[in-house]
């Protein structure tokens, strides 16, 4: 006796009810390997910025953080789709490994670097008025892994500025950002916030400069800074370059 339609149609039905909770089974395996996945991409990438702060590579920090922050954005979003996997890659092409020189040569001078600070701090009692009396003082600062050296004067600080615009508006004022636009490329859509001290120059006019951290001040006769600067053309506002203990230094104009 052959089955009727209605058993056929019964035994399919159960059938394809099976298969449908079956690919419902691995549908949520994958998904829960897929957050496990993403936990650990997140946390190889925060990883990656760890160990670029430790060696101090302005270079790969730089990178890294941009990569951080588009995976964060790639949990939030929660969308797998190409253009986030191509926008992650992207980033990723641009951490080449014939690039480790300069890790390893960022993180040899940054070694070389405290070494020589710790022996000269060593050796150097605490700067006193009578021995600053003849020398030029300035404020040592560092914007993005850069060395300044602006002549001291009174200053203000204002925080969470966006970077690099040209300048600030403070109530009816527009005042001159150093170093502006194009000193690091960013990406498209990339945001940064920094700090930034204000002093007035020559003219009595209020200017601004981007810093990232202020170093100790530095103390130096006229005659010692001129025989140490080296001129520099290339920029109106910088007056030259100093190398002291194995780092370049920029002398500003104000």
């Amino acid at each position: 006796m052959k089955p009727t339609k209605k058993v056929l149609g019964a035994e399919e039905f159960f059938q394809t009810k099976i298969k449908l909770e079956n690919e419902l089974i691995r549908l949520e395996k994958l998904d829960r390997e897929s957050r496990q996945l993403i936990t650990q991409i997140i946390s190889l990438s925060e990883q990656l910025v760890r160990i670029s702060e430790k060696n101090e590579s302005p270079y790969f920090l730089q990178r890294t953080k941009r990569l951080s922050t588009e995976i964060h954005k790639f949990q939030i979003k929660n969308e797998y789709k190409q253009k986030e996997f191509d926008s992650l890659f992207h980033i990723l092409d641009k951490i080449k490994s014939e690039d480790k020189i300069e890790f390893l040569d960022s993180a040899l001078r940054n070694r070389i670097s405290r070494i020589a600070n710790h022996i000269a701090d060593k050796k150097q009692s605490q700067v006193t008025t009578n021995n600053l009396k003849g020398k030029l003082v300035f404020i040592c600062y560092v914007l993005e892994g850069v060395n300044f050296l602006i002549p001291k004067k009174s200053y203000r600080i204002v925080r969470n500025i966006p970077a690099f615009k040209k300048q600030l508006r403070i109530r009816d004022k527009a005042i001159p950002l150093f170093p502006g636009p194009g000193f690091v490329l960013m990406e498209e859509g990339e945001k940064k916030q920094k700090s930034v001290l204000l002093m007035k120059d020559s003219s009595k006019k209020e200017i601004g400069f981007y810093f990232d951290e202020l170093k100790e001040d530095w103390a130096v006769s006229k005659t010692a800074l001129e025989g140490l600067l080296e001129k520099d053309s290339t920029n109106g506002q910088i007056l030259g370059k100093i190398k002291r203990k194995g780092k370049l230094y920029h002398l500003i104009k104000v």
